[in-house]
């Protein structure tokens, strides 16, 4: 599941250590120096899909790469639990305040939603005609669950480069 394959352009890996480092032997000593030693050669293996880093591996990446989402993609990519619960991994946002635009959207929307969703358990169960509704709130909810964990890449990728 997940495997990419030898010199995939869009390997997660790959594209994380390119945020920040030219070459494998550059990201490795970094790595080494933040005390997660590494060899090149094991990059090399992640990169070619050859091997999947183990999560503590992923996790040094992401905080030496300054790529945070790479924890996601990872779990969605090779972990079938985290492909369930990871249904698309978070994108970079490069512009903030469209991010900050969409939560506003769904947060507007909120006073429908609780309405809603008060009516869809007002009788401990849930009919035909409230499956509509219930689409229509989680629709809004994955909205707002989207763009704060976009928001929350943002600021720790903003913490990271300082």
């Amino acid at each position: 599941m997940g495997r990419n394959h030898p010199k995939d352009p869009d390997n997660i890996y790959r594209q994380s250590r390119l945020e920040r480092f030219s070459s494998q032997e550059k990201a490795a000593e970094a790595l080494s120096a933040a005390g997660f030693p590494v060899s090149a050669s094991s990059l090399k293996g992640y990169e070619n899909g050859d091997t999947i880093p183990p999560a503590d591996a992923v996790a040094a990446m992401a905080e030496t790469y300054g790529t945070p989402q790479l924890k996601w993609a990872h779990c969605h990519q090779q972990c079938p639990l985290g492909a369930s619960v990871v249904e698309d991994p978070p994108t970079v946002v490069n512009n903030v305040y469209y991010t900050l635009f969409n939560l506003n959207v769904a947060f507007d929307q909120i006073d429908d939603v609780k309405e809603k969703l008060r009516a869809i358990v007002a009788d401990d169960r849930i009919t035909e005609d409230e499956k509509p509704l219930l689409d229509e709130v989680f629709d809004v909810l994955g909205k707002i669950s989207e763009n704060a964990l976009e928001l929350r890449l943002w600021v720790e990728r903003q913490r990271q480069q300082r």
